[in-house]
């Protein structure tokens, strides 16, 4: 199934997932971090926001 561009989603869905990704790294660097537990959802939630992002970029003419 083919997303057509929607570019201002695609810019707010790679800022959130580089903010998922960096507070995961914080949890990550610090072994009795509160939101420890947690780790493996920040990680997933900021994978789908990537994935999200990439999906409603647009794409250079011939691209996918």
């Amino acid at each position: 199934m083919s997303q057509r561009p929607a570019p201002a989603f695609a810019y707010e869905e790679q800022h959130r997932a580089e903010g998922l990704a960096q507070r995961a790294a914080a949890i990550a660097a610090e072994p009795d971090h509160p939101s420890r537990p947690s780790l493996g959802h920040y990680r997933e939630f900021a994978r789908l926001a990537f994935e999200a992002a990439a999906a409603h970029a647009e794409q250079p003419e011939g691209r996918p």
